[in-house]
């Protein structure tokens, strides 16, 4: 019994050291600054294993996002940013395996493909999988819009969601309006959308658009 109970034990142990080495390794790479957090992508030195819990999770996939958005990242040549999408794109498939429902997971997986048909089915599940979470509709809106009127019903429905569900808060609106002022391929799309609204949702969205002209 004496022996049994031992065993069980270091059973236990071992399994928390697991479980916080990888909750651990996740939330290093989280808390990294840019460059480190790119280096690691970028030349695969430091990837953690996939962590156990949504939250570590949804902190790691946050971190590729934020790289793959990033100046860094911009100004590299095509090798390098195909090396960081890469390393977010194994990191997103690993964990879908464990939980095919997580729309962080998803949306990484979209920001990382390459072929227009995969990505229009990435964003179409991150939307599923994530309808509420304006986190993961920026990015699906950052790059899912360059898709949007070419003849994809599901994907359309997605992004003018998305658009939607920005449009309902103020931080959204800022945020849409920046869009607007950027991404002048978003137009017809954050018009459509805007026009689809309540009229003072409308009216919010114009004044925010006006305040960026004038600054």
């Amino acid at each position: 019994m004496k022996l049994l109970m031992l065993t069980l034990s270091l059973l236990c142990i071992c399994g928390a050291a697991a479980t916080f080495g990888r909750e651990f390794g996740a939330a290093y790479l989280a808390r990294s600054p840019e460059l480190s957090a790119f280096n690691a992508l970028a030349y695969q030195t430091g990837i953690p294993e996939i962590p156990l819990s949504s939250r570590s999770m949804r902190a790691l996939f946050a971190t590729c996002g934020s790289v793959q958005q990033g100046v860094i990242y911009a100004l590299q040549p095509p090798e390098t940013r195909a090396a960081v999408d890469a390393s977010c794109q194994r990191l997103a498939q690993r964990a879908l395996v464990r939980n095919p429902t997580l729309s962080a997971a998803h949306t990484i997986l979209m920001l990382s493909l390459r072929d227009r048909a995969d990505i229009s089915a990435a964003l179409i599940l991150s939307q599923m999988t994530g309808p509420r979470e304006s986190w993961n509709a920026k990015l699906r809106l950052r790059k899912g819009l360059a898709l949007f009127g070419s003849g994809q019903d599901a994907v359309d429905g997605a992004l003018v969601s998305d658009l939607a569900l920005l449009a309902q808060s103020h931080s959204g609106r800022v945020w849409l309006a920046n869009l607007y002022r950027q991404n002048a391929t978003s137009h017809s799309a954050i018009v459509g959308a805007i026009d689809r609204r309540p009229n003072d949702e409308k009216a919010a969205f114009l004044r925010e658009v006006r305040r960026l002209a004038q600054n």
